[in-house]
Order: C-alpha cells, then sequence, then structure tokens
C-alpha cells in the first residue's frame, strides 16, 4: 500500500466575480424596469386610503348627525395643504378646527403624503333621515402620480367613489352629466 495518495483536485466552492458582476447587473436592470410601476403602486395606495378615510368619516358624519339630533356638516379646504373638518356647528374652516367648539374631526393633508385635494363641495347630514341636506358634495383627491378619485354624496347621505380621469381597477368611471341622485 502505497502512502502517496493521488492528487485530486477539489472544486472550489463560491462564485467568481465574473458571476457576482452579471447578477449584479441583471438585479439592477430588473429594478431599474419595475421601479416606476412600484412608485405608481404607492401612489395609488396612498390615493385610495385617503378616499377611504373620506368615506369612513362620511359614515361617521350621518351617524353622529343621528346621534346628536342635529345637523353634521364635512367642510373641506382643498389644495396642497388640504383638510376637512365634521362639524355638529354648521360649516367651519379646518384650518382653525382643532380648537373650535362643536369638532367632530379633522383630517389634513399631513395624515395622507402624496396626495392632494383638487376641488371639494360641503356636504351636510339630515339628523332625521340620515340622508343629504342640500346640493350633492363631493371631493376629488390626487394622486402624484396623476391618478385620481372622487367621492359623492348621494342623496341617502352614503358615499359613492368613481374616477373622473383614466380608470383606476376596481373603480367605476364617473358619469360625464351629473345626475340626481
Amino acid at each position: 500500500m502505497s502512502l502517496l495518495r493521488p492528487l485530486r483536485h477539489q472544486p472550489r466552492r463560491g462564485f467568481t466575480l465574473i458571476e457576482l458582476t452579471i447578477v449584479l447587473a441583471v438585479s439592477c436592470l430588473l429594478a431599474a424596469a419595475s421601479w416606476p410601476s412600484y412608485t405608481a403602486m404607492v401612489a395609488r395606495q396612498q390615493l385610495q386610503s385617503a378616499v377611504q378615510q373620506l368615506q369612513v368619516d362620511m359614515a361617521l358624519a350621518r351617524e353622529q348627525a343621528s346621534r346628536l339630533a342635529r345637523p353634521v356638516t364635512l367642510s373641506f379646504q382643498p389644495g396642497a395643504q388640504w383638510c376637512y373638518a365634521l362639524s355638529a356647528n354648521g360649516p367651519v374652516s379646518c384650518r382653525e378646527a382643532a380648537s373650535a367648539v362643536g369638532i367632530i374631526k379633522r383630517v389634513s393633508a399631513s395624515d395622507h403624503p402624496g396626495v392632494l385635494l383638487l376641488e371639494a363641495q360641503a356636504m351636510a347630514w339630515d339628523p332625521r333621515t340620515g340622508g343629504r341636506l342640500g346640493q350633492q358634495g363631493l371631493a376629488r383627491f390626487a394622486s402624484r402620480a396623476g391618478q385620481q378619485l372622487q367621492v359623492g354624496l348621494n342623496r341617502l347621505g352614503r358615499g359613492q367613489t368613481c374616477t373622473p380621469s383614466a380608470a383606476l381597477a376596481g373603480t367605476p368611471r364617473c358619469a360625464t352629466v351629473a345626475a340626481p341622485l
């Protein structure tokens, strides 16, 4: 028996620098290609979150009108630093709502970064029926990516969401001519 063993070539473990460079380059290309759709998805989620918050607050206003036995108003201030406030004392400025008497809730742009309130009309609820008082109110929001969602108050005092511009998955397009609800 020989004490000398034949030398065997043992494979090295790991990756070569060229292999790692190729994997890194492909990963960067995939990330760069998916980034626009990722940012659009985040913007859409932020927009939908703001609209869902408004719909929850509209249901709260309807409930509070019935509970307090007096009209509840939702007042808006559109723009870059938008806000809205629910009040049992009629329309209020939501910028000063923190100290106003009768304020039920206040929401501002800082609660929904990346979302802009383009236009809005005040909304009010009848304490007896829970339905809408006056004309149909609406609020139209936009994301940084340009997507838009609109919430209108129907005759029964409930919020209805639609998209006034390009289609957004799961959201119907707004009627071109406002029909009475």
